[in-house]
């Protein structure tokens, strides 16, 4: 699948989004990411272990809780997945958190039902990362290649109809 239909996917009408490694400080990419899901009105919950709340969002400590929420059709504190038809998730963690995070998604049952997309920010990946997201059959769902959402989203939103 082309980078350009990887970014359409990743985008949808039903769509939770994610984004792993959100940050309270203005300066960091996990703050200006989050700020651009919630500047474009997108379904979005911060991830970070150490945070409650960022931007106004509540914070919730690992994408597993958002997958099983998401199967569940339930709600984590503020966030509603009542009526969501999947996850795609922005990476903003360093490489190893990242691989450790996927080795987490798929130790949950229907994880690939789930996932939508993953976009790795320049950074968030290496080789092993890419490795791991080809062996648990998420692969062809990777947004990477230094592709950035605060560059591509706009063409993504389009072409996905949102």
């Amino acid at each position: 699948m082309s980078m350009k239909l990887k970014i359409k996917s990743f985008f949808g009408p039903s769509r939770q989004y994610a984004v792993t490694g959100a940050s309270n400080n203005p300066s960091k990419f996990g703050f200006k990411i989050l700020s651009w899901y919630i500047s474009h009105d997108l379904p979005v919950v911060p991830v970070n272990p150490k945070e409650t709340e960022i931007l106004g969002q509540q914070v919730i400590p690992n994408v597993t809780k958002i997958i099983s929420s998401i199967q569940d059709h339930s709600k984590v504190g503020s966030h509603d997945f009542s009526s969501t038809d999947g996850l795609s998730i922005s990476f903003l963690t360093p490489p190893h958190i990242t691989e450790a995070t996927l080795r987490e998604i798929a130790g949950i049952s229907g994880y690939q039902q789930i996932i939508k997309g993953l976009w790795f920010q320049p950074g968030s990946y290496d080789q092993a990362v890419l490795e791991t997201a080809e062996s648990i059959g998420l692969f062809d769902k990777v947004v990477y290649e230094d592709e950035c959402i605060l560059i591509r989203g706009e063409e993504g939103l389009v072409s996905a109809n949102l």
